[in-house]
């Protein structure tokens, strides 16, 4: 073959292989023009965070679980915060600032609620302070102390029962003496509700001697306060005598409730009379009970009078009650019988006009 006539193929094929090999090639980028500034301005600083709104619950961080508190312990829920359990403050102070989930007890201290509770709030002989901004929404309890509650939204029940508010700043002392003050008052009402069921029972049970103690209440009141006087000397005396023996100590405990019980017995008696006579006056006749609690009132107000005047008024009735005891024998004997009830004369038979009496 003529390698002239070759020629043109061979220039052909070199000139298809560089334009693949141009091809397959990548562009190179253009350099970038250098960016020169002209401005001499100080840089932007950033801004700084916002603060979390006190009000919304998702900026707040959880804490807690079961209760906190104590006893003589302080607690604070900060606004920022939200305590997932009870809080418990019994003798101290709790400030709840953020949001409890859950309940709010306080006992003989203070308690500062700004903030809002899931559940229910109880103070007991306590001082409590709500805001406008507090948010209760379950019940709201005060016994006994001092509730400023201005204008909190409470959406449960509000019970506010502050009959002993000389004794509602008992829980800011930090004194002993404010903490057995405090027991010695709950003793009192303790023994004023065994009474109460110990009145209901025997009323049922005893009703007439009961009675026989009410009639002879007005009688013999003096005698009364002299035997019972005399009764509770004795009666000292058998139980120190009883606790210094072996085989009497058993015996004190059991002789002391006995005591108990029957010298309320007679105390119901004495209500029982000055019930009724209140009952009179009010122009309404009352019930055995009834006439025992309407005459129980006057002498329960007076027991919670301080610096020992209503303990001494109390144990007065006690010495009377020892004393219609032992005078009447336990409700069984009056000391003057019962006169029966004069009977109307039966009316004499008529006599018949037109028949002659018999000769």
């Amino acid at each position: 073959m003529n390698l002239r006539s070759l020629a043109p193929f061979a220039a052909a094929a070199l000139f298809a292989g560089a334009l693949a090999t141009y091809a397959a090639t990548p562009d190179k980028p253009a350099p970038a023009a250098t960016e020169s500034k002209s401005t001499t301005a100080a840089p932007v600083p950033p801004e700084p965070p916002t603060p979390p709104d006190p009000n919304d619950q998702t900026t707040r961080h959880r804490s807690g679980g079961g209760a906190r508190g104590g006893y003589g312990e302080d607690v604070v829920i900060a606004a920022d915060e939200i305590y997932d359990g009870d809080v418990v403050c019994v003798h101290g102070h709790a400030r709840i600032e953020g949001h409890v989930n859950g309940d709010v007890t306080v006992v003989l201290g203070t308690l500062e609620l700004p903030g809002s509770v899931a559940g229910s709030v109880v103070t007991v002989l306590s001082n409590a302070k709500l805001d406008d901004s507090t948010v209760i929404e379950g019940d709201l309890t005060n016994v006994g102390g001092h509730l400023a509650r201005n204008d909190a939204t409470v959406t449960g029940q509000v019970v506010n029962v502050p009959f002993f508010a000389p004794f509602s700043d008992l829980g800011s002392w930090t004194s002993g003496w404010g903490v057995f003050a405090g027991l010695f008052l709950w003793w009192k009402l303790f023994g004023l509700f065994l009474f109460f069921v110990c009145a209901l029972l025997l009323s049922a049970l005893v009703p007439e001697r009961i009675r026989v103690i009410s009639e002879e209440t007005p009688v013999r009141l003096f005698t009364a306060f002299l035997v019972g006087l005399i009764g509770y000397v004795v009666f000292g005396m058998v139980q120190i005598f009883l606790a210094i023996t072996v085989i009497g100590i058993p015996l004190v405990g059991l002789l002391y409730m006995i005591f108990i019980i029957l010298k309320w017995l007679a105390m119901g008696g004495i209500f029982h009379y000055v019930g009724t006579r209140l009952g009179r006056g009010l122009g309404r006749e009352m019930s055995l009970l009834g006439a025992i609690l309407l005459g129980l009132v006057p002498f329960a107000v007076l027991r919670f009078v301080p610096f020992c005047v209503g303990w001494s008024i109390w144990f007065l009735v006690e010495i009377l009650a020892f004393g219609f005891l032992i005078l009447t024998r336990v409700g069984t004997r009056r000391s003057l019988p019962i006169a029966p009830t004069p009977q109307p004369p039966a009316p004499s038979p008529a006599i018949d006009p037109g028949v002659s009496p018999a000769s």
